[in-house]
């Protein structure tokens, strides 16, 4: 019974990611006072992370988050992953645009295998095409799910 009570929870954790993505992604976002890079963009980090059962199938989800403004669509992505990690990206490319880095653009979907106990960070990655760059996230794998 635990076992669909999880399979219930991530669905419904899943179906409400889509619903909040898809209200972000419908508001204009706008640059206010950002600090950026030489390009015009950044890709911006707040320490996602997430700790998860040893040895389970796991499905979880990182967001995107840019600062500044661009003027050519910015493809997004992950590297560093855990072997047999799918991923997926409701939209993407992200569009020409700006935005204070403060508000989630896009999000990144994960399946992870039965994984090991450790700590894994892989990366999130943004290109424009001229420049790539990447911030760390954690995936913690440990004893039960939560994390302290």
């Amino acid at each position: 019974m635990l076992r669909s009570t999880v399979g219930v929870a991530r669905l419904a954790l899943g179906l409400l990611s889509a619903v909040v993505l898809a209200l972000i992604s419908s508001s204009p976002a706008t640059a206010s006072g950002s600090t950026t890079s030489a390009t015009g963009w950044q890709l911006t980090g707040v320490g996602q992370r997430i700790c998860i059962p040893a040895d389970e199938s796991w499905w979880t989800y990182f967001w995107i988050m840019i600062d500044g403004e661009w003027s050519t669509a910015i493809e997004v992505g992950a590297r560093n992953l855990p072997a047999g990690t799918t991923t997926s990206l409701p939209h993407a490319p992200i569009p020409p645009g700006s935005s204070d880095g403060r508000h989630a653009l896009n999000l990144i979907a994960m399946t992870l295998p039965p994984l090991p106990h450790g700590v894994y960070q892989p990366e999130l990655t943004a290109t424009d095409g001229v420049q790539t760059q990447s911030i760390p996230v954690t995936i913690q794998v440990q004893d039960r799910w939560g994390c302290s």
